[in-house]
C-alpha cells in the first residue's frame, strides 16, 4: 500500500466511527479549535499605516488590473534550485527565490521572510502537469502536502510544487509563536506575496517545459490558490478545498455563541480594540488614499455596537480577501471548489458571495455530512481526484 493510500485508509478507519450527522463534524471542529487555544492570532496589533498604504496601492494598481505577472517580468526573478535527486522514479527538487512581493516592498518581508521556499515532487517521465499547493493553517512543513497530494497524485503522473507561505516554516519570523499571525496586516502580506510567487513559479515551470499547471491547497491554501489564480494570465486548473470567496466571516463571527466561525475566539480582540481606540493610530490610517476605513468603522459601530475592532476587522477582511474584488480566472470552467457541508470555519453564508456568482461557470462539490477538520483527515483522495481530473481535461 503506498503512503498516501495508507493515509486515507488511516483517516477513513478513524473519521468513519465518529461521523454520523452534522452535528458531529461541527462539535469536531470546536473542539480541534478548544485543543488550540493557546494559538493564538494577531497578538501585537492591526499593523504599520505605512504597510496598509503599500497594500492599498498593489491592490488597486496591479492586483485588481491582472499585472502582477507584468511586475514580476520587469524584476528578473532568478530561479535557484538548491537540490536534485532521482528516487524509484520521482525526480524531487528543493528550491528557492526571492519573492517579487519582497523586491517590491522590502520593508513588507524583512529577512528569512523575502525568500519563498519549495519542494518539487515530478515524475522522472516526460514532463506533464504540475498542481501547486499552498500550505494550509499551521501547515510549516512540506509532510503534510506530500502524504496528503504529492504522492498520492505521483501515481497518477502528475507532479507537485509545494511552496512555503511567508510567515510559516522557513519563513518564519524568529519572534512569531508557532502559527500565530502577530499583526493583522500579516495575512493580507502573505497573501499578496503569494499571488506573486504563484504566478512566478507558474512561468518557470512552464518555462521547464511542464504543463498544464493548476493551484490548490486546503482551508488557508485553499484561498490563497483561488487569491493567486486572479492575477494568472493562462488558463490554469484552480482547486480550493475547504475555502470559500471571502475569510471575513471565519475571522469575525464567534461560533459558539452564534454557531459562527470557529477562528474568532482565537483573535485577541481587546489588544486591537486598544490600538484601534488609538487616536494617532486612527489619524494615520484616515489618510491612506482610496479607502474610509475610518469613518465606516465609526457607521457600522454606531449600528451594530459591536465594538471598533470587530468592525475594522470586517472592513479589512472584505478589502483584501473577497475574491469579487479582484479579477476572474481567465477560464473559470478549470475551476472546482471541494466544501464541507457543515464547516464551522469556513462559513458560506453571512455575507459571504457565493461561489458560482463571484466566478460564473465553476463549479461546487459538496462533501456530505463533514466538517472542516473532518473534511481534512478524510477528503484528500476527492482533492486529488479533482486535481488529476482538471489537470487531464487541459491536455
Amino acid at each position: 500500500m503506498s503512503l498516501s493510500r495508507l493515509g486515507d485508509w488511516l483517516a477513513s478507519t478513524t473519521v468513519a466511527g465518529i461521523l454520523g450527522t452534522g452535528s458531529v463534524a461541527i462539535d469536531v471542529d470546536i473542539l480541534f479549535r478548544r485543543a488550540l487555544i493557546f494559538s493564538k492570532l494577531f497578538t501585537k496589533n492591526w499593523g504599520h499605516p505605512k504597510t496598509y498604504k503599500e497594500l492599498v496601492k498593489h491592490k488597486k494598481d496591479v492586483m485588481s488590473q491582472r499585472r502582477v505577472g507584468q511586475c514580476i517580468e520587469s524584476l528578473k526573478v532568478d530561479m535557484i534550485v538548491e537540490k536534485q535527486q532521482i528516487a524509484e522514479g520521482v525526480r524531487i527538487l528543493d528550491g528557492k527565490f526571492r519573492s517579487p512581493h519582497a523586491i517590491m516592498y522590502p520593508k513588507q518581508l524583512p529577512g528569512c521572510l523575502q525568500w519563498a521556499h519549495w519542494r518539487a515532487y515530478l515524475p522522472n517521465i516526460p514532463r506533464k502537469g504540475v498542481c501547486i499547493h499552498l500550505s494550509g493553517t499551521g501547515d510549516h512543513s512540506y509532510i503534510r502536502r506530500e502524504l496528503g497530494f504529492a504522492r498520492g497524485l505521483l501515481e497518477e503522473g502528475v507532479g507537485s510544487i509545494l511552496l512555503q507561505n511567508p510567515f510559516y516554516g522557513d519563513r518564519k519570523p524568529p519572534s512569531q509563536f508557532r502559527s500565530s499571525l502577530e499583526n493583522v496586516s500579516d495575512l493580507f502580506v502573505m497573501g499578496a506575496a503569494l499571488v506573486s510567487e504563484c504566478n512566478y513559479l507558474i512561468s518557470w515551470a512552464i518555462s521547464e517545459g511542464y504543463g498544464p499547471i493548476a493551484l490548490s491547497g486546503v482551508s488557508m491554501g485553499g484561498f490563497m490558490a483561488s487569491l493567486a489564480a486572479t492575477n494568472v494570465c493562462v488558463p490554469v486548473g484552480v482547486i480550493p478545498c475547504m475555502s470559500w470567496t471571502t475569510a471575513a466571516p471565519t475571522f469575525t463571527e464567534d461560533f459558539e455563541a452564534l454557531f459562527l466561525g470557529a477562528l474568532r475566539n482565537a483573535i485577541n480582540y481587546d489588544q486591537l480594540q486598544r490600538q484601534i481606540e488609538d487616536q494617532e493610530y486612527l489619524k494615520k490610517l484616515s489618510s491612506i488614499s482610496d479607502v474610509n476605513w475610518v469613518d465606516e468603522m465609526h457607521e457600522r459601530n454606531s449600528a451594530n455596537g459591536l465594538g471598533s475592532a470587530y468592525n475594522m476587522m470586517c472592513i479589512l477582511m472584505d478589502e483584501f480577501t473577497c475574491l469579487a474584488n479582484y479579477p476572474i480566472p481567465i477560464d473559470t470552467s478549470l475551476c472546482t471548489a471541494i466544501v464541507a457541508e457543515h464547516d464551522a470555519y469556513v462559513l458560506r453564508s453571512h455575507g459571504a458571495v457565493d461561489f458560482e456568482e463571484v466566478w460564473p461557470g465553476m463549479r461546487v462539490v459538496e462533501m456530505r455530512r463533514m466538517g472542516h477538520v473532518t473534511a481534512y483527515l478524510y477528503g484528500h483522495h476527492l482533492f486529488r481526484e479533482i486535481v488529476t481530473q482538471t489537470l487531464r481535461r487541459m491536455e
